[in-house]
């Protein structure tokens, strides 16, 4: 290689990619950054450390302070254990879990598409390797 063609312009990454018969990575980077950014705030809520369990204490709190409040307006009688377990009855706390799951299918969802565009990463990769090794760029 001379000094002069090491300053060639040669084909784009794209034009390569295109040519290998792969999805350009630029292409591939930018679906993923779209799916990171819908699945962020479930990862939030619902992924490792995630604020999920708190909520949900927060909501049966909520319910057994309403529970408390209705009875002490009847004036009727009720014991912590009734309290408890009518709040996990509530409709308030049903709703919280149902739309939870919802949630929560959603970011698994999200994840298996994240983890499909860095399989076809990978496998990009390992074709351009491959190819690379079959024309003899590389050294086997």
């Amino acid at each position: 290689m001379t000094a002069e063609s090491a300053y060639l312009p040669g084909p784009l990454p794209g034009d390569i990619e295109t040519r290998m018969g792969i999805e350009p990575i630029a292409e591939l980077l930018a679906q993923r950054d779209a799916l990171i950014a819908k699945v962020s705030r479930l990862r939030a809520r619902h992924g490792p450390f995630g604020t999920w369990d708190a909520e949900r204490k927060v909501c049966l709190s909520i319910a057994a302070a309403v529970i408390r409040a209705k009875a002490a307006a009847e004036p009727r009688k009720i014991t912590e254990a009734q309290i408890e377990q009518e709040s996990y009855g509530a409709e308030s706390y049903v709703t919280f879990l149902t739309e939870s799951l919802s949630e929560k299918a959603r970011c698994i969802e999200l994840e298996n598409k994240i983890q499909n565009i860095a399989d076809l990463i990978n496998r990009g990769q390992c074709i351009g390797r491959y190819l690379a090794a079959e024309l003899g760029l590389q050294p086997r």
